[in-house]
């Protein structure tokens, strides 16, 4: 089965594939930002010869045309997300869902997987949803779509995010379906790391920052218990600032008990399905960027493998 991705970001949903299928299949790649392109060649790519292209409003898809199994995607989120300025498809990041459109429909995958956040479901009304649905509706596609949580399948972030699956063939549409949800096993603590650099626990005069009124603090400042689930992971001004930052013992006991740290980098990575394998080639604040905007591992991983079931054809009642 062979992939492409556009939105590619630090290459979730090629690590996925690889993970499901045990070898890189990947057709074509699409990522602007050159912090995230980066990751991408660090960790995504096992060979050269792999098209990876900028900017999705020039790509030409009509070549690859019969040769992409699955297109997995997630277009820019900021202008349908609750902490953003709710610009809908009249932003410049909301409207490259249109792009995502023209991919699918120059392409003709025989699958495409679409990611975004839970709030494109009701912006402008919930118009620019429909109206993306039937569009690609249009293009001869049966379509799946629920808002899926990562903390249901095995890691303990609450991340809730829209899941669009759609299928040429209806037969594979009909015996396609999103796996039950998994009792969680793991927590917060489970997923930190043992030992923590000073530079990642706030100092008392960051923490009176924090909460300062002029400083647009809204709310309380109560970071999360390790043994709790994490929020999701913030990457822009205006989210909760409480999400990603804990509770813990430092190593450096002789300042005191319990402080207020941030995750680390590779916390964050775990946090969204990551492997420890992933290699952290940029900032701390990119790869804070990076984490925050990508789709979990664990999500898509789920998703690839109903994927490779529709193929059965095992049909579901009442679908």
């Amino acid at each position: 089965m062979h992939i492409a991705t556009i939105f590619s970001g630090i290459g979730v949903a090629e690590m996925a594939h690889r993970k499901v299928f045990g070898y890189s299949g990947t057709i074509f790649a699409c990522e602007i930002d050159k912090f995230a392109r980066r990751s991408y060649e660090a960790n995504a790519l096992n060979h050269q010869n792999v098209p990876f292209y900028e900017d999705v409003r020039t790509l030409d898809a009509t070549r690859y045309r019969g040769q992409v199994d699955v297109l997995v995607g997630g277009s820019p989120c900021q202008d349908f997300s609750i902490a953003g300025e709710r610009a809908g498809t009249r932003g410049d990041r909301g409207n490259l869902i249109w792009q995502y459109y023209r991919i699918v429909k120059e392409c003709r995958p025989e699958v495409f997987v679409f990611e975004n956040v839970k709030g494109f479901l009701s912006i402008e009304k919930g118009r620019a949803y429909v109206s993306f649905l039937n569009a690609l509706r249009s293009l001869g596609y049966h379509c799946h779509a629920e808002v899926l949580n990562a903390k249901d399948y095995g890691i303990p972030q609450n991340r809730e995010r829209l899941y669009i699956v759609g299928f040429l063939d209806a037969d594979r549409y009909f015996s396609f379906r999103f796996a039950p949800k998994q009792p969680l096993k793991l927590r917060l603590g489970d997923m930190l790391e043992t030992s923590v650099d000073e530079k990642y626990f706030l100092s008392e005069r960051a923490i009176k920052c924090f909460k300062r009124k002029d400083n647009n603090f809204q709310g309380s400042f109560s970071p999360k218990n390790p043994s709790d689930t994490a929020n999701c992971l913030t990457t822009a001004a205006g989210n909760r600032r409480t999400d990603t930052f804990i509770i813990q013992r430092p190593r450096d006991f002789n300042k005191g008990g319990e402080r207020i740290r941030k995750l680390t980098p590779r916390e964050c990575l775990r946090l969204q399905g990551i492997g420890d394998d992933f290699k952290i080639v940029v900032s701390d604040t990119q790869i804070y960027k990076q984490a925050g905007n990508a789709m979990s591992q664990n999500v898509v991983e789920m998703i690839l493998g109903q994927i490779v079931g529709s193929l059965m054809k095992n049909f579901r009642l009442g679908a």
